[in-house]
């Protein structure tokens, strides 16, 4: 029932998005731009997309084998690549990075630290956004740059660093102890229910998740490592979208793509719409008109990228395909003879 309501609350806000979206384009000129569109220019912009699980595959690998855990890059990037396909074709509400934490596990190995390390690797992911942004802020200049994009800019950095603040502090396990202190009253001398011991055991497991996160503070070099290459692949991104702008014929300043499109990509992982469907669009619009940009046109180049992203699944559908083959039939039922 929760998971039909959350659905239909994504797919409300699609319509919502889509709703102002036609009102802001020309569907007429979006479309002669998508026909008319470079492709080799667009294959271009793919190429971009199928480095990306590349990337996250050695900057995991990084964070991991400081906890321990050696599954080398070319595991993690099937695991990355089969979690992006799975994702997107089970009927779960799982997405691809507990899926991710699922199969590291399946590994034999920490649940913890895997989760602590992706989220070290998401924390540092989202640092990149706003410094490769601000970059591109400074590049751009106040001259060219109005005021709204500006301060939208600024504000969306500062509630980031804030988050960042908050999570690498003790706060968001603060509540832990209280818990168990009133736990053990509450159960007194008997031993506490299952709905208890559920609880508390979550609770564990996030004290645990958030030291490993934690710990991550005693190896600057390796954080040091893996925000250059989450910035490598927000560059990437700025490079995809650059890409298909020339695409559809209308390229746009390298340095306003750098200051913009993190903050895009930033807007679209919210948790409020499938696949950022609608989030994306009119986030565009809101950037890159300030570019002079017609809304038309940075529809067709978002509508470009959902594709793209689809078939940068498809190695995921392979690895899925082969673990699948490969799996050993389960034994036949043993004969049951009678007497």
């Amino acid at each position: 029932m929760k998971k039909n309501l959350i659905n239909l609350i994504k797919l409300a806000v699609v319509a919502l998005c889509f709703g102002i979206i036609a009102k802001k384009i020309d569907f007429h000129v979006a479309l002669a731009k998508l026909a008319n569109a470079s492709l080799p220019l667009v294959g271009a912009a793919g190429l971009t997309i199928l480095l990306e699980p590349l990337l996250m595959a050695v900057k995991w690998n990084i964070l991991l084998r400081e906890k321990g855990i050696n599954l080398g890059v070319a595991r993690l990037l099937r695991i990355i690549f089969s979690s992006n396909f799975l994702s997107v074709t089970l009927p779960t509400s799982l997405g691809a990075d507990a899926l991710r934490l699922l199969m590291v596990k399946s590994q034999q190995q920490s649940l913890t630290h895997a989760a602590g390390s992706l989220m070290a690797d998401r924390l540092l992911g989202a640092l990149a956004i706003v410094t490769l942004s601000l970059i591109g802020v400074g590049l751009v200049g106040r001259q060219t740059l109005d005021s709204r994009s500006l301060i939208s800019i600024l504000a969306v950095a500062l509630v980031v660093l804030v988050i960042a603040g908050i999570l690498i502090s003790r706060l968001p396990v603060r509540w832990v102890p209280r818990l168990r202190r009133w736990a053990a009253r509450r159960a007194g001398d008997r031993p506490p229910s299952t709905a208890l011991q559920w609880l508390l055991k979550a609770a564990d497991q996030a004290e645990a998740i958030h030291n490993s996160l934690r710990s991550f503070g005693d190896h600057r070099a390796r954080l040091a490592q893996v925000f250059l290459l989450n910035f490598s692949a927000q560059g990437l991104r700025v490079l995809q979208i650059g890409l298909l702008f020339q695409a559809v014929h209308h390229p746009v300043p390298w340095t306003e793509a750098a200051a913009f499109v993190p903050m895009i990509v930033l807007m679209a992982m919210l948790p409020i719409s499938p696949f950022g469907i609608g989030i994306k669009e009119n986030a565009f619009f809101y950037f890159f008109s300030r570019a002079g940009v017609p809304n038309s046109v940075s529809f067709s180049v978002s509508v470009i990228t959902y594709p793209l992203i689809v078939a940068a699944m498809l190695p995921g559908a392979v690895f899925v395909l082969r673990d699948v083959v490969r799996r050993p039939a389960a034994p036949p039922p043993p004969v049951a003879h009678g007497h």
